[in-house]
């Protein structure tokens, strides 16, 4: 199995003096190392009914891409293992692997080793990427007065969470959506080229939400903040996505969660050079709000100009999949009340998507 997985990823290349096969890699790196992990759990991050197997390998590397992008670093080498339960087919678990390897290519990463092991419970994966960097960006270096800004947009993953359990669901921009959720973009170029930036003061990549990942920036920075509703970019499609499921589509903004944009803050100088630093890294930036110091406060200036106290609602795994099991069985009782007998429906996927919820 290793050696037919082995040849669905990047396992060789500059740095790399030995990798896959012998007992530990041996590597070397340009810049001061950086290394993070994320372990991806079936029934909590992922849904083998909702995604494929492909994207669930991209979407396991990306993820961890993009906390190398929210230091201002560069990737270069993964170690993936994964959990494999009684059950599951090969064809599947090649398929993570080729989805992970399309990850890897894309973004220049090397998979330089791991571990395939056979477990009692869901089917896990577990990546710890190491990278480089010449000027790292931390999330304690805000300061009154700074910019609050956000890359791309906010609440994509979301809406795209939501719309993946109605496929027959039609919105405005409903594929790049569940594209957001099921395939994310690290905002590597974009990292780099705010690191370069010496006005650029603190950084964290939206895994728990908007809301929740600013706060994390000011508890580390001990800052206050005035966040502005109105500037917050909304995807295509998700005041529609939101609408149909009965949400504020400014919730999901701010507390949807897992759309790995880089939240960063920056001096006022950083205004000039903005356009040009969102050309070259190809997204668009948005300023969002104003540091503050901490005495005067964290606040949310509502559409109205009415501001209340910021609260980290943030990405909650079990409320969130909970949500998308409520939604999943309603459409799959649907179908199956207004399918003809003998037609298939959703009701398998349901049962699935309910297990470990």
């Amino acid at each position: 199995m290793i050696a037919r997985l082995t040849r669905l990823v990047p396992s060789a290349g500059r740095g790399v003096s030995t990798g896959i096969g012998d007992d530990t890699a041996v590597l070397s790196f340009p810049g001061r190392a950086l290394a993070t992990c994320d372990a991806q759990v079936e029934g909590v991050h992922f849904r083998l009914d909702l995604s494929t197997p492909s994207d669930v390998g991209w979407r396991a590397l990306a993820i961890n891409l993009s906390d190398i992008a929210a230091m201002g670093g560069t990737p270069r080498y993964a170690l993936v293992s994964v959990l494999v339960p009684q059950g599951v087919r090969l064809r599947d678990v090649e398929g993570i692997y080729r989805g992970l390897g399309d990850a890897a290519r894309a973004y220049g990463v090397v998979v330089a080793g791991g571990n395939v092991s056979g477990t009692a419970g869901p089917l896990v994966l577990d990546i710890t990427v190491l990278g480089d960097v010449e000027r790292a960006l931390t999330r304690a270096g805000a300061r009154p007065g700074d910019g609050v800004w956000v890359t791309g947009a906010v609440g994509k993953a979301r809406a795209g969470l939501f719309l993946a359990t109605r496929p027959r669901l039609r919105v405005p921009g409903g594929r790049a959506l569940r594209g957001a959720y099921r395939r994310p973009t690290p905002r590597l170029a974009a990292g780099v080229a705010l690191a370069a930036s010496s006005a650029v003061t603190a950084a964290i990549d939206i895994s728990d939400g908007t809301a929740g990942d600013l706060v994390h920036i000011l508890e580390a920075s001990n800052v206050g903040v005035r966040l502005e509703l109105g500037r917050l970019p909304m995807a295509r499609g998700l005041a529609e996505a939101a609408g149909a499921a009965g949400a504020d589509p400014y919730a999901w903004a701010l507390g949807g969660g897992e759309d790995f944009e880089l939240l960063f803050t920056s001096r006022p100088r950083f205004e000039a050079s903005a356009a040009s630093i969102a050309r070259a890294a190809d997204v668009p930036l948005t300023r969002i709000g104003e540091i503050t110091s901490r005495r005067e406060g964290r606040w949310l200036v509502g559409l109205d100009g009415r501001r209340a106290p910021l609260a980290p609602a943030g990405w909650d795994h079990l409320r969130v999949q909970a949500a998308a099991a409520r939604e999943l069985r309603h459409h799959a009782l649907s179908d199956r009340r207004h399918a003809p007998s003998g037609k298939e429906t959703h009701a398998d996927s349901t049962r699935a998507l309910d297990r470990g919820v």
